[in-house]
């Protein structure tokens, strides 16, 4: 199918079936909207999509970055109806049905809110080909996640865009967070209703913004970064 983006009536056709959705969780998706020309238009440069599921942030990002190559950059981070469609097209991968019925989530789960700094980073599938943008070789502990849910770890690292425009910031996620042993996120690193020594939810922001005003973050390597963070930085965090 060509790619095509949803106008102003076709993402609220699309949040429409969205409240639908939630009150019937057994409805039946509206596919039709995807092509409808009161709704949509298509995509210049054209480009195309396949039927295609995935299961992980990365298949998703790594599919989209290349299907969305020819389009510059900016254009899809500014584009709200764009990543609205695909929300559809892809509605099986990021909204799954379990036993005939699906959870449908937030709106702005899949419906783009790219002038929103609270909800721009919780779009699935834009989340996702942003970390990949962003990070295209540190991104093991954000991409290898389930695509159908914005899990804490990616919320936690996207959702402060001070943080995100450090370039060694996900290097550096990769240097604290990453467990060597199981190559999978330390347990404990983003806790809840507390404060734990070199978590990413409270402890991490907090020295960021302190550093920041000593030193010019944006030229230091991940090495040089975590020798400013501290002793605290350096340790297995332990969720007990």
């Amino acid at each position: 199918m060509q790619v095509r983006r949803f106008n102003t009536q076709g993402i609220e056709r699309f949040r429409e079936f969205l409240r639908k959705a939630r009150d019937e969780p057994t409805v039946s998706v509206e596919w039709s909207l995807l092509q409808e020309p009161s709704l949509t238009e298509p995509m210049h440069p054209t480009t195309e999509v396949g039927p295609l599921s995935f299961q992980t942030k990365r298949e998703a990002a790594e599919y989209l970055h290349n299907i969305l190559r020819d389009i510059p950059k900016q254009a899809l981070i500014d584009d709200q109806g764009l990543w609205t469609w695909l929300s559809l097209y892809f509605f099986n991968s990021i909204c799954p049905p379990r036993d005939g019925e699906r959870k449908v989530r937030n709106d702005y789960t899949y419906i783009y809110e790219p002038k929103n700094p609270r909800h721009f980073y919780r779009h699935l599938l834009f989340i996702s080909w942003r970390i990949l943008d962003v990070a295209p070789i540190h991104n093991r502990l954000l991409l290898d996640q389930n695509i159908a849910k914005l899990d804490v770890l990616t919320k936690e690292a996207t959702k402060r865009l001070y943080l995100t425009r450090i370039p060694c910031f996900f290097e550096l996620l990769e240097k604290i967070y990453l467990d060597p042993a199981t190559h999978r996120p330390r347990r404990g690193i983003v806790p809840f209703n507390r404060i734990v020594p070199g978590d990413l939810t409270h402890r991490l922001p907090t020295r960021i913004r302190q550093l920041e005003k000593t030193y010019d973050l944006h030229s230091l390597t991940a090495d040089q970064l975590l020798e400013l963070l501290g002793p605290e930085f350096k340790f297995t965090i332990s969720a007990d």
